[in-house]
């Protein structure tokens, strides 16, 4: 489509016509002096001057010059040529097109040829034989009849070629017009946007000879390619504009296509050196988005750039149907896919580390989503990844980020979501070779003017950027993401202080306090069952020497140690307890003290053989602890009496040389 309409093949039937009615020879030529159509039998004297390269390049000088001429004056022109010929040319300039017609040539007078002859016989090798031959072809016409059929000609010229042009004109125009209504009204109610930049696309290159073009937003400080095609479009996937630029400024206030080929023009808008020209096209109303329509290296008619503006109103009056379906259907979604995902996620509110995973799950799955993490503020300076999905989590899971710092960061400390179409044009960060895409989000999880953590989502599954739909999507979904992480928190929190209650913190056992409401607890259960139980308290034999000796944090470490290879001795039903700086007990229902006793021993034994030396200066071999045991009901059937006699009996190993375990008996008083 578009052909020149001045295509010499539209004026074959024409030239022929118009040789034969003037009587002449007729020939066309372009703008540039390129011979388009010769006459169909050429002047002979012309012929022999032309067979030389000297008489070849002085008179195609001629010709050149003639057409320039006329072309530049946009009137006929009859000239002499250097066989003292005339020719008359008639410039035709139709739209952006120019065509020549050259007629002739003509000699004035029989005398003015013989006077050609005999000063350039010798110079173009013209025999007297020749001259003869020559006079039979040639035309002879004053000035005045030159004049009168140059006259004739040009009418006949014009009449025709703006007929031509007409018939060419408008049946491409009926042509192209069928062709987008035709197009345009097989656009459907469900077809896609990207069908619709497709079909356009491909018009618009065919119909309008367009080289490359891109459909381009708004992001903010200028607008970015989001659909391109034609011959530049791996350059135009990554095409970016100010908003600042001169032209793109002019579009948006006046609402018009504007064009700009300037050169220098286009250096300041950073363009590609293979832009020459850059036409834009607004595709929106008042109060819409900002998109474009941008066409590259084209040149167009007024006419054409008034049917591509129309095609453009047509777009986005299509594109906000479209917008408008997607956002009803995706809010169906929206409310579908949160409403399951909060129900997912109330199963795991006691479960941080499940709860953590299944956020990013699921947030990756309503933004179709590859990659996504988890980030929690683990203090007052610091973030810590909690979870990830579609990545190594050994590469992140120690990886902490300082609040300000980084993208992530900065999102968290200025509580406000980014949504990057490109990381290395928009902040100048390298995308890693891990991330498939450069556009991510980050999300800001608060809690009223709290925020908890940070949701980060990159690489669309289908390799587009996100858009605005994703990112009220996850909005939606992390409000509740921040009441659920708030809420498991408080429920985590409670469980620690609970745990941190009753469990000592160096060793883990339970501490002191819930060793007496257990002691009392199985006192009452073996009294009213009549069932025996006994009550067994160790103490670190020299454990202040050691201290005094190794130091306190070897101490902790003593510690560490008895309480595992005392806990490694024990059933599940018995409660073990620290219940002073060195001092432990363990309490065992159901237990007698011979059962006791044997408990105990293996106890003892398993501390002198198992911890293995690494002190240099405390004097003893192996670390030894010594037991004291008393029994219910015998020994007491209250709590405190029990502990005394289990203390009493723990003094009297001590005083018989320790390393050693002592049942209570009352006869050794």
């Amino acid at each position: 489509m578009n052909a020149d309409p001045l295509n010499i093949e539209n004026f074959s039937a024409l030239q022929k016509i118009m040789a034969e009615l003037a009587a002449i020879r007729i020939s066309f030529y372009n703008s540039k002096g390129v011979p388009l159509s010769p006459p169909s039998d050429e002047d002979p004297v012309l012929s022999i001057i032309t067979s030389i390269p000297e008489g070849r390049t002085e008179y195609y000088t001629f010709i050149q010059k003639s057409i320039s001429t006329a072309l530049a004056e946009r009137e006929m022109k009859i000239s002499q040529a250097p066989s003292g010929q005339y020719l008359f040319f008639i410039p035709c300039i139709v739209g952006n097109r120019s065509l020549v017609l050259v007629g002739g040539a003509f000699y004035h007078s029989i005398h003015s040829f013989h006077e050609f002859i005999l000063r350039n016989a010798a110079k173009y090798n013209i025999s007297y034989a020749k001259i003869d031959e020559l006079s039979k072809g040639i035309l002879i016409a004053d000035h005045n009849k030159i004049l009168r059929i140059s006259k004739y000609v040009r009418q006949l010229f014009a009449v025709s070629v703006k007929s031509i042009y007409d018939k060419k004109i408008y049946g491409e125009k009926y042509s192209r017009t069928k062709t987008i209504l035709s197009l345009l009204s097989n656009i459907e109610e469900n077809v896609s946007l990207n069908y619709m930049y497709t079909s356009v696309s491909d018009m618009l290159i065919y119909l309008f000879n367009v080289d490359s073009l891109s459909f381009a937003e708004d992001v903010h400080t200028g607008i970015t390619s989001v659909f391109p095609a034609g011959r530049m479009k791996e350059y135009l996937d990554t095409f970016f504009l100010a908003k600042n630029s001169t032209i793109l400024s002019e579009t948006i206030v006046t609402g018009r296509p504007v064009y700009c080929d300037d050169t220098e023009e286009l250096r300041k808008l950073m363009l590609h050196d293979h832009i020459t020209s850059i036409h834009i096209f607004p595709m929106f109303m008042k109060n819409t988005k900002n998109k474009f329509l941008i066409l590259f290296n084209t040149k167009l008619e007024t006419q054409d750039e008034e049917d591509i503006f129309e095609i453009c109103k047509y777009m986005h009056f299509v594109e906000n149907f479209l917008c408008l379906r997607n956002a009803y259907e995706n809010r169906e979604k929206v409310l579908n896919s949160l409403d399951l995902a909060c129900s997912e996620l109330k199963l795991t509110f006691e479960r941080p580390d499940t709860l953590y995973r299944s956020i990013v799950e699921t947030a990756t799955r309503l933004s179709s989503a590859e990659k996504g993490s988890l980030l929690l503020a683990e203090s007052d300076t610091e973030l810590r990844v909690k979870a990830v999905y579609g990545m190594n989590e050994v590469d992140v899971q120690d990886l902490k980020i300082k609040i300000g710092e980084g993208i992530a960061g900065k999102v968290f400390e200025e509580k406000v979501p980014i949504m990057c179409h490109d990381i290395e044009r928009d902040f100048s960060v390298k995308r890693k070779s891990k991330y498939k895409t450069s556009s991510f989000i980050s999300l800001p999880l608060n809690v009223g003017e709290e925020t908890i953590g940070i949701l980060n989502l990159s690489d669309k599954i289908s390799g587009e950027i996100f858009r605005d739909e994703d990112l009220r999507l996850l909005h939606s979904f992390a409000d509740f993401v921040s009441i659920a992480l708030k809420g498991s928190s408080y429920y985590s929190l409670a469980e620690e202080m609970k745990e941190l209650s009753i469990t000592d913190p160096l060793t883990g056992l339970y501490n002191r306090r819930y060793f007496q409401e257990r002691l009392l607890e199985e006192i009452e259960r073996s009294e009213r069952y009549d069932l025996h139980c006994s009550l067994c308290i160790i103490d670190i034999d020299d454990f202040k020497l050691y201290n005094d000796t190794e130091g306190h944090l070897s101490g902790d470490g003593i510690l560490q140690k008895v309480s595992q290879l005392v806990h490694e001795s024990l059933r599940t039903v018995d409660v073990f307890a620290r219940i002073g700086g060195e001092e432990f007990a363990v309490i065992m229902p159901q237990t007698d003290k011979l059962e006791a006793y044997f408990v105990a021993e293996r106890i003892r034994n398993s501390i002198r053989e198992r911890i293995e030396q690494t002190w240099n200066v405390y004097p003893k071999k192996n670390i030894t602890v010594s037991s004291g045991i008393s029994s219910s009901p015998s020994d007491g059937i209250t709590p405190q009496k029990l502990i005394l006699n289990a203390d009493r009996a723990l003094y009297r190993a001590k005083m018989k040389g320790k390393d050693r375990t002592i049942v209570w008996e009352e006869k050794e008083q």
